[in-house]
């Protein structure tokens, strides 16, 4: 495990050279679309659909529409113009209580392989299908790994020309990098598009234009809504773009490297003590 984040730094740094070389092949395959395959916290505005009814001073809002963090508030708009440059893939657990992530790994461009978390842990626990079904329902480990999330993140930029804030004035947004987290039922949509309308149609994600609407979906007494995705044109990828690119990829470098940081630091505290002895001894 002690050389998987500078393999997974590799991996990242090579989608970023096919990308600014043009490789359409390699940048497919490094993006998972190859055949085969089956917080403003990072300073990014923030793309979600809103949940909320009302703002603190009792102003009705849109649920299922699309929320938008443009940086400095938030606006509203039912349809949203993105496009995809760059999606990585992470494992979380969220703290309802404590109102923060409990756990986070590291962001990868491929599911596969290990996935470090900053619980020293492999994917903050999510066990297999095969791992659960070896254990009983009620044991721990099978309640921790259901309470995991595994997050899509969508790196790109945005267009949401009939944006609106609380108050309802118009707030439109042109060309604007950000950040969204795709998971639960919000997961399965995304991931199918990209595979079965762009990957399959030897399209690029970077060069696709993807209007995003939501659908309200009903279970039992439980309302909700799914990210519902329409093909709009295909673009020519920028100068502009690979600029944006870089500055993703250092994003998520950062991410990874503090991670690891907490990793490194849990590995440690879950050690033998006479281990780290020898460890600090033959370090020294």
């Amino acid at each position: 495990m002690g050389n998987e984040i500078e393999m997974i730094n590799d991996d990242l740094n090579n989608f970023l050279t096919a990308f600014d070389e043009g490789n359409e092949k390699a940048l497919m395959e490094l993006s998972g679309q190859a055949d085969g395959d089956s917080k403003p916290k990072m300073g990014l505005p923030r793309l979600t659909i809103n949940y909320e009814q009302e703002t603190d001073d009792g102003i009705s809002l849109p649920r299922g529409a699309w929320r938008i963090w443009n940086g400095s508030g938030v606006v509203y708009a039912d349809d949203v113009q993105i496009r995809p440059l760059l999606r990585t893939f992470e494992w979380s657990v969220w703290d309802q209580e404590e109102g923060r992530f409990s756990c986070k790994s590291v962001q990868k461009n491929k599911l596969g392989g290990e996935f470090p978390d900053t619980l020293g842990g492999n994917k903050c626990g999510r066990l297999s299908k095969q791992e659960e079904e070896a254990l009983t329902p009620d044991d721990p480990q099978v309640l921790l790994s259901r309470s995991v999330n595994c997050n899509q993140v969508i790196y790109g930029v945005m267009d949401a020309p009939n944006a609106k804030n609380a108050q309802g004035v118009s707030s439109p947004i042109e060309a604007m990098p950000f950040i969204a987290y795709f998971k639960r039922s919000g997961f399965r949509p995304v991931s199918d598009f990209i595979q079965k309308q762009l990957t399959d149609r030897k399209i690029m994600m970077q060069k696709a234009v993807i209007n995003f609407t939501t659908e309200k979906q009903k279970n039992g007494g439980v309302v909700y809504w799914t990210p519902k995705l329409s093909l709009v044109k295909e673009v020519s990828i920028t100068d502009g773009d690979k600029e944006l690119m870089k500055k993703f990829g250092e994003t998520v470098v950062a991410h990874n490297e503090s991670v690891f940081e907490d990793y490194k630091q849990a590995q440690k505290a879950m050690s033998n003590p006479a281990d780290i002895d020898l460890e600090q001894r033959l370090a020294g």
